[in-house]
């Protein structure tokens, strides 16, 4: 139907055609629909639960079944079926709305003619028998006889007849009665000889419709034509009668619509001044408004300014009290110090004075024991002495197995024992010291074998003389002092040996710093990792500390649990990146300045859980490749940043619950190297400026740390920053 409405539905013979339109324009209305099939194999009832719905479209107006053929052709204004055009149940665009309007003109011409048609006498004798089906009102079709419905069915009888002025409205009331009949059946069929005649009178009320809509289409460009030409007839008659009365009667009514238009238009202008006045009044409301925020903004930054000068004028007071009050900590320390050395004096004294007395005791003894010596005649008096020491000796002994027994249940409490061990481990440490630094010297690399080294003698306790051949006599040689010597034949077992009891100190609680510090092809990286693809001998100090750290966890998981994750971070030009990270991101992390209980510095890097060595080798392959490495003139793959290797180590007592958190950090530092002998420039330039950097703030935080000084600075470098929680707390080893 919506093709009918736009001029594609042509008159065609074929009753196939005339179908599948009528089939389309259902799909096109969402209105189920029956299938050519169902025509073929005689069954109509989805044939008329199609028309029934399709009638019930159109006339929404009307209930159930008595719609009439007569009040649907009186709804159209058109016994040719009106009510069937698509412009009447859905809505039309601008266009489409003009030309129905100029279209209504003539359709009221063709209304006359269209209405006027009448039932004429039917002369024919089987133009009669049809003439009976459009009368009948009181019976029902399918009671009419075989034979006339045959007869009416003949090709040549039944297209003569409806090729004759039968009319719409007659054809429409035969649709609506076979319809009314099938629905007042309850199983909807009819016969096929009647869906037969349904089906020749339903393509003629589509040719009929398909005809008219082509009449009214040829109307409409005649009307047009006409109106063309009316038009230009109009216009030459107006230029005929220019200068005459009519002219100025036009004039006049031309003036009276400009009048009119004037005045609508000073409306609409009065209107726009209006518009513009109230705008304009928003406008200075807005400015002032402005203003008054511009004097607020101006006035609230005055006293801003004027805070910022008052806080500058207290910090710097509070900075001046702040430097008295530690000149005179200072100061303070300094008697101190002389106290202590008085207090040593003292003590040495008092010693001397103790000594002297043991001495002058040790005499009264044995003069006593020639006294008793002499008094072996009172055996009487030395027997019951005898006896009255074995009653006290056996008291004691009683005492001594009490204490015993209660050492033995002290024993079984493992809480017990690990303070008394954490006490002794802090003895130890005040007699050997929190900072250990050790030296480990580099063997040759393959073809250096000529090259003269520099070491003229490695001492027992850890002295090392260096001779610098440039410069003679005694200004050549230089003496360092260390807390013990690895040698060029030195094994990484060897090396790891003196570190190792600092890993147990990790599951009892504390921190442990390992540094690997030297200048660019030194070997940190060997002795912290060892070499590339390393097997277990060649293990460095990084992969044996962890094997240590899981074995002794595993052994005291009867008693605690220990849980353990790790971190691994690298400061690459002052930056601190995630080399754990598993996005590929190298994102800039923050460092906390007051650490968590957990010894968490850097909360942002990821912390991966670890269950065993292999975890955490897994992981340090991982972080390897992500971090920064170079070639310079003195390595060819020189470390470009430093690397942080954190292990968190979360212990929990089985029996108390009581916690213990201990931190182990492995740290391989990037060398220090001379620029002039690298041959570095441009971005490795710049490295080797921040790693210089870097590596004097370290050295000037462990020389305050060893000095004990109140002031270590920590803030000179994110290296120092990182560690800052571990360095002042923690056990420090170095490797130089």
């Amino acid at each position: 139907m919506q093709r009918e409405k736009e001029g594609d539905l042509n008159h065609s013979s074929d009753p196939s055609e005339n179908i599948k339109r009528f089939l389309a324009a259902m799909d096109d209305l969402v209105i189920p629909r029956f299938k050519v099939s169902d025509l073929e194999k005689g069954s109509m009832k989805t044939v008329i639960d199609c028309l029934v719905t399709l009638r019930a479209r159109f006339i929404p107006n009307v209930v159930g079944d008595s719609i009439s053929p007569t009040s649907l052709i009186a709804k159209s204004g058109s016994p040719h079926g009106d009510a069937f055009s698509p412009g009447y149940f859905s809505p039309l665009p601008g266009e489409e709305r003009q030309k129905v309007v100029t279209d209504s003109k003539f359709q009221r011409a063709l209304r006359t003619t269209v209405i006027s048609e009448q039932p004429a006498a039917l002369r024919h004798p089987v133009g009669h028998k049809f003439h009976e089906v459009f009368q009948l009102k009181q019976g029902r079709y399918a009671d009419l006889p075989e034979a006339k419905i045959s007869e009416m069915m003949k090709p040549n009888c039944l297209d003569y007849l409806l090729l004759q002025n039968a009319p719409t409205q007659s054809l429409l009331s035969v649709v609506n009665g076979i319809l009314d009949e099938s629905i007042e059946r309850k199983n909807g069929e009819i016969s096929n000889r009647v869906a037969c005649l349904l089906r020749k009178v339903v393509q003629e009320i589509e040719r009929r419709i398909s005809t008219q809509a082509e009449h009214l289409r040829t109307q409409n460009n005649l009307f047009k034509v006409r109106e063309e030409k009316y038009q230009s007839r109009i216009r030459v008659l107006e230029a005929l009668a220019s200068g005459t009365n009519d002219e100025s009667q036009i004039v006049m009514d031309q003036l009276q619509h400009v009048k009119s238009e004037r005045v609508k238009i000073e409306e609409r202008e009065k209107s726009e001044e209006e518009d513009v006045i109230k705008l304009t009044k928003e406008k200075d409301h807005n400015n002032l408004e402005i203003s008054t925020l511009k004097q607020e903004l101006e006035i609230t930054k005055k006293a801003c300014e004027l805070r910022c000068t008052n806080m500058e004028t207290e910090t710097k007071s509070t900075q001046k009290d702040f430097e008295k009050k530690l000149n005179e900590l200072e100061h303070l320390l300094e008697n101190s110090r002389n106290t202590v050395k008085e207090l040593e004096s003292n003590s040495e004294t008092k010693s001397q004075r103790w000594n002297q007395k043991e001495n002058i005791y040790q005499s009264v003894m044995e003069f006593q024991f020639g006294a008793l010596q002499e008094l072996r005649f009172s055996s009487t008096s030395i027997k019951q002495e005898i006896l009255k020491a074995q009653n006290i000796y056996s008291e004691e002994f009683d005492r001594l197995g009490v204490k015993l027994k209660v050492l033995a249940d002290a024993a079984e409490n493992y809480s017990v024992v690990l303070a008394e061990n954490r006490k002794m481990f802090n003895e130890i440490q005040d007699l050997k010291g929190n900072i250990r630094v050790y030296c480990r010297i580099r063997p040759f690399f393959p073809g250096q074998k000529e090259k003269r080294t520099t070491i003229e003698y490695i001492g027992e306790n850890g002295e090392l003389v260096v001779a610098n051949r440039s410069k003679p006599g005694k200004e050549g040689h230089r003496l360092f002092k260390f807390n013990k010597i690895f040698g060029p034949d030195a094994t990484q077992a060897e090396v790891f040996s003196d570190v190792q009891p600092l890993i147990r100190s990790v599951l009892d609680g504390y921190n442990v710093c390992i540094f690997a510090y030297g200048q660019t092809g030194s070997g940190k990286t060997y002795t912290m990792t060892g070499p590339n693809s390393a097997t277990k001998e060649n293990w460095g100090v990084n992969y044996r500390a962890l094997n240590d750290l899981f074995d002794i966890s595993q052994r005291r998981r009867s008693s605690i649990i220990y849980e353990m994750g790790v971190q691994m971070v690298e400061i690459y030009n002052e930056q601190v990146r995630d080399l754990l990270s598993n996005d590929g991101s190298q994102k800039k992390l923050g460092i906390l300045s007051h650490s968590q209980p957990n010894g968490l510095a850097v909360p942002d890097a990821s912390m991966q859980p670890v269950k065993s060595t292999s975890d955490v080798m897994d992981l340090m392959d991982m972080g390897l490749r992500n971090r920064a490495v170079g070639a310079t003139a003195l390595n060819e793959r020189s470390s470009r940043s430093h690397s942080v290797l954190t292990i968190h180590v979360v212990g929990r007592d089985v029996k108390t619950g009581a916690p213990l958190l201990g931190n182990l950090h492995l740290v391989d530092l990037a060398g220090s190297e001379r620029v002039d002998r690298s041959e570095v420039v441009g971005d490795r330039l710049r490295e080797a400026q921040h790693i210089n950097k870097s590596l004097s703030a370290l050295g000037d935080v462990i020389f305050a740390l060893a000095q004990k000084n109140l002031h270590v600075p920590y803030r000179n470098s994110k290296l120092t920053q990182v560690l800052q929680s571990s360095l002042g707390i923690s056990l420090l080893v170095i490797f130089f």
